[in-house]
């Protein structure tokens, strides 16, 4: 299995249209920007090459006019953490799903998506997972939230 900047590279090779900002910062992370229209095909990729563990999906909010989803993926056989930053329009953020790939996606992108307001295309039940209904669509982890942080 391909670690440190070996995998990087390759990754940066089958996608050299859709991977920059490469960042190897020390053995075991690794970290690039993606274009979010290729992340299943970049994921499938790196899952392909034996990262067969997404640890995490986030969103960050960059008002006015940009958020961002990051993805933290690993392999159960190698110390690597690889972090994907895809950057996405705030007034349509959507992108599509990984739960096709990886099994434990849904949890993530409902999570996600119920906080940021990111759509995840083709998610098979995004759907309230932590708020209470009556909160379904004001995205409390945007920073135009009226309570973020903590404010009354």
């Amino acid at each position: 299995m391909a670690t440190d900047k070996t995998i990087m590279v390759e990754l940066t090779d089958a996608f050299s249209d859709a991977i920059s900002d490469v960042d190897v910062p020390s053995a075991n992370r690794a970290e690039a920007k993606i274009d979010g229209s290729k992340v299943t095909e970049i994921m499938q990729f790196l899952r392909d090459k034996g990262f067969d563990h997404l640890s995490c999906i986030s969103g960050v909010d960059y008002p006015p006019d940009k958020m961002e989803v990051v993805y933290h993926v690993t392999s159960y056989s190698a110390p690597l953490i690889i972090t994907l930053k895809a950057t996405l329009p705030r007034d349509d953020p959507n992108i599509d799903s990984l739960c096709a790939i990886y099994w434990n996606a849904n949890w993530y992108e409902r999570e996600t998506w119920e906080m940021f307001g990111i759509v995840f295309n083709d998610c098979p039940y995004l759907k309230v997972l932590i708020l209470p209904e009556e909160m379904d669509g004001e995205w409390p982890m945007r920073r135009d939230y009226a309570g973020y942080p903590n404010a009354t």
